[in-house]
């Protein structure tokens, strides 16, 4: 008796013990949950423990979802408070202010603020998106070369054969009366490219199933909750990772690319092998360095930066180009009279080349280069910026200080949605981005590349990607929608990027005079 009367003191005192704790955490929570009160920011409602990021977390809503509803919902204030769980997060809704965080204070945001696995010993996350400050402008500088228009010249062959083998893929679900799932059609085109001109390797993925292409499609959309929660946190409290020493990434992808990467290197060297793509400029990066002894301790460039900036390539040159291709084919599908005219000027300037997709018959497709844009306008890659203050800054004509640590939300899409910037903005009209007017733009209302110091190095590898398949499969064929395809458009709510929920299914249909 006196046994069950002991433990049920011992019970009594853990369920008290443990009820005093989660009413601990409740009011710690209320208590952040006042932060942009405090400071005379207003917001959206957060509710306990994830602030305003519920649906994104239960996998309801895209990542960046929650940021695009609080432009609309708070359209006239210059900025707005929300919370991803504990952590403040401030949107920031007028370009000029925009501008100066990206630009013109950049000194205040340098970092884009997630975390970097290589604080944790993982060799894979060091590369240029994850890094700041003096590390990130040394390796800066030494990457830009890579992506010169001469260099980016001598990887077109590698991206030209890719397109080539797309065509391919076309024809062979054409011969079978099949139409072709974009989405799918093209992540695995790109991830081809990323794997020739990145890695170093050919895996014919468009022709079967490979595990290159498995892991890099996972590395970024997870296929579990509990990544898809990690990756979150990675975002909006890094330091919860450094104190723990946990990776963002599922270790079994982090180590197929590095020892990929690890043995293709070993292979070149021991073969005296040489291939003109982007990891044989690193490795040339590496070994100029090391023979010259140039720099010392965190300014020497490594295999470890070898290694991890091969991933630069793969954040580069996969979803931009992936989501900028499926949505442009989609766009043309829906809009004959454009799709028409980027054929024209694709067999206008092919016309001039002997019909040869060369470098230089690429870069003169001018109106195709427009499509693009528009299409990243309403489409773009990434639906946000994000930038992590580094040092307190007071916002201009304002009482606002952003303490340093904050994370800072730029919601471009929808800012390249909005009316009062873009007129009709659901309309699909090229035109909009004719290099005349493109040149006026502000620089904030358009930045699917990022702005600033921290704009995408490889936005010109980007468009050639996006491009290549595309005006080959024109010259073939025309695209019309699939009955597949669900319209209206919805975001598929696991992915990090802008992706179509059920694929963009597109029917070939071969022209009478085809190439």
């Amino acid at each position: 008796m006196a046994v069950l009367q002991l433990t049920s003191s011992i019970l009594h005192e853990i369920f008290l013990l443990g009820f005093v704790s989660l009413l601990l955490v409740y009011v710690w929570f209320k208590y952040r949950f006042t932060y942009w009160a405090r400071k005379g920011v207003q917001g959206p409602k957060p509710e306990f423990p994830f602030g305003n990021v519920r649906q994104v977390i239960q996998r309801k809503q895209q990542f960046f979802q929650p940021f695009c509803d609080t432009y609309y919902q708070f359209k006239k204030l210059p900025y707005v408070g929300v919370y991803s769980f504990h952590t403040p997060v401030l949107c920031i809704n007028d370009p000029d202010l925009a501008k100066h965080i990206i630009i013109k204070d950049f000194d205040h945001f340098q970092s884009h603020g997630i975390f970097s696995s290589a604080s944790v010993g993982e060799p894979l996350g060091g590369h240029l998106f994850n890094i700041a400050g003096p590390k990130w402008r040394t390796i800066r500088t030494k990457i830009s070369p890579a992506f010169t228009p001469v260099k980016l010249k001598s990887f077109f062959p590698l991206v030209e054969k890719i397109a080539s083998q797309a065509v391919e893929y076309g024809d062979a679900h054409y011969a079978e009366g099949k139409p072709v799932d974009f989405s799918e059609f093209y992540a695995k085109y790109a991830m081809e490219i990323v794997g020739s001109v990145g890695f170093g390797v050919e895996n014919d993925g468009l022709k079967k199933e490979t595990e290159f292409y498995q892991r890099g499609n996972e590395y970024f959309v997870p296929k579990t909750i509990y990544w898809t929660v990690i990756r979150a946190i990675s975002f909006f409290a890094p330091d919860i990772f450094k104190k723990m020493g946990v990776n963002r990434t599922n270790p079994a992808i982090n180590n197929f690319f590095y020892n990929l990467v690890k043995d293709t290197v070993s292979f070149r060297e021991k073969n005296n092998y040489y291939r003109n793509d982007f990891l044989q400029t690193l490795i040339e990066l590496q070994k100029s360095e090391s023979e010259k002894q140039v720099g010392n301790g965190s300014n020497q460039f490594t295999f470890t930066d070898v290694a991890a900036n091969t991933m630069l390539y793969m954040f580069a040159g996969y979803e931009t180009s992936a989501t900028t291709g499926m949505f442009a084919a989609y766009e043309m599908a829906r809009n004959p009279h454009v799709q028409d005219k980027v054929r024209q000027e694709v067999q206008t300037v092919l016309a001039k080349y002997d019909g040869q997709f060369t470098y230089e018959a690429q870069n003169e497709m001018t109106y195709t280069n427009m499509v693009l844009d528009e299409t990243m306008r309403i489409h773009p890659p990434l639906r946000a910026l994000f930038r992590r203050c580094n040092k307190d800054y007071k916002l201009p004509d304002s009482d606002l200080v952003i303490e340093n640590g904050t994370l800072v939300f730029v919601p471009i899409q929808s800012i390249q949605m909005d009316p009062d910037i873009f007129e009709d903005p659901e309309r699909f009209d090229p035109e909009r981005f004719a290099p005349e007017k493109k040149a006026k733009m502000h620089p904030c209302i358009w930045m699917p590349f990022g702005e600033g110091p921290r704009k995408c190095l490889g936005l010109r590898q980007g468009y050639i990607q996006s491009k290549m398949a595309l005006v080959k499969l024109l010259t073939k064929y025309e695209f019309t929608l699939h009955e597949k395809t669900i319209e209206p458009l919805q975001i598929k709510p696991t992915s990090l990027a802008c992706a179509a929920e059920g694929g963009i299914w597109i029917n070939l249909k071969p022209l009478e005079n085809a190439c």
